[in-house]
């Protein structure tokens, strides 16, 4: 069952930053510009945020290993379209799709996780930052190194072998039974329990705020970073995200910070952690893998906070509140991934972080709000 959570987390967070560290290879062959490729990352955050509701219905019925299998073998082929596109407009739409079919794949895996939450939430949370860090490693080496091609022909490879590796657990029996859920609840009656519930919808809000933060970051440092006088080529761009797996460590531990501080101590203790490697990476002097490592630390540290919530619900079947959860989480990244481009562009670093500054502000408001009503 371990392995099939990782294996399930790890392959969709695998596909969904793929074009982040790519700025080089988008502006050569789309002749994409700086807006663009924040319209290019939102197009996957933006099919995650419509679909992921629905998805969240439709596996409540489904095992969750045929789902996970179906979903991996989708991603095989959109993986191998992309490698063959060569309109703008194609990569938009591809890239669309393929956020559409991740909500599938987060949802089936959190069924699983909800089994044993105290278990299972650290090896997704781990599974996401692996997944997420191979997502801007592997194309920008592949990319530069074999083509663009043949590096998204190989991420189909990869997302066929996930999908037989699962299909063979499923044979031999990991998938616990029972791990569906047979016997849900109305659709009418999730969506009021997810909606009217004040623990979830501080979950949903964290969760936007969260993945604004990370991808409004993460967009904008690739930007940076592939700009004069830096200039830094894909791979080395992709590269730097190996500064986020010392993050591991934190979140394979952060049961005992739990124990010992309070979600709203820790939560507050995490945003201010965020803050400070902020200003590392404004800082010109100071190496960006110590800055990206922090704030590696402190987001994914935070998501297990939110993970747990979810894994725990008892109003609504957990994948039901992933799924409302995942709508509001990438839509944070969506409108993030944008805002990034365009803050950017127009106004450099500072006008990213007055962008994250009014964010936080504001959720952290209507977090207290629903708190206290």
């Amino acid at each position: 069952m371990r392995t099939a959570v990782m294996i399930g987390s790890l392959g969709a967070f695998f596909n969904l930053y793929q074009l982040q560290a790519l700025f080089p290879q988008l502006s050569h062959r789309f002749e994409s510009t700086i807006a663009d490729a924040g319209w290019l990352t939102l197009a996957s955050l933006l099919g995650m945020t419509v679909v992921a509701p629905i998805a969240a219905i439709i596996t409540r019925r489904t095992k969750p290993s045929a789902v996970l299998v179906t979903g991996f073998l989708t991603l095989g082929v959109l993986n191998a379209l992309i490698a063959f596109t060569t309109s703008h407009a194609g990569l938009f739409f591809l890239r669309l799709v393929q956020g559409a079919a991740l909500p599938f794949l987060l949802t089936a895996t959190m069924t699983l996780v909800s089994g044993n939450p105290l278990r299972f939430v650290p090896l997704y949370v781990a599974g996401t930052i692996l997944g997420s860090t191979l997502s801007r490693l592997y194309p920008a080496w592949s990319v530069d190194t074999l083509g663009w091609e043949s590096g998204f022909l190989g991420a189909a490879g990869l997302m066929a072998l996930a999908a037989a590796a699962l299909n063979h657990l499923s044979r031999i029996n990991v998938f616990a039974p029972g791990t569906g859920d047979l016997h849900p609840p109305s659709p009418g009656a999730s969506v009021r329990f997810a909606m009217s519930d004040r623990t979830l919808l501080i979950a949903y809000l964290s969760g936007f705020a969260l993945l604004f933060t990370q991808s409004t970051v993460f967009t904008a440092l690739g930007l940076w970073l592939s700009q004069p006088p830096h200039a830094w080529t894909s791979e080395r761009i992709g590269t730097l995200y190996l500064a986020c797996l010392p993050a591991l460590f934190f979140v394979l531990s952060a049961h005992v910070l739990r124990r010992r501080l309070s979600e709203t101590t820790l939560a507050s203790l995490l945003i201010l952690l965020s803050w400070l490697a902020l200003w590392v990476l404004a800082t010109r002097n100071t190496s960006p893998y110590i800055g990206v490592g922090l704030f590696a630390t402190a987001t994914y540290v935070f998501q297990t906070i939110t993970t747990r919530i979810l894994s725990t619900s008892v109003s609504v079947p957990p994948s039901v509140a992933t799924g409302y959860y995942l709508s509001f989480y990438y839509l944070g990244g969506a409108i993030g991934a944008t805002l990034a481009g365009y803050s950017f562009s127009a106004w450099g670093w500072q006008g990213v972080l007055a962008c994250l500054a009014t964010l936080q502000a504001l959720g952290l408001y209507l977090c207290i709000w629903l708190k206290h009503r």
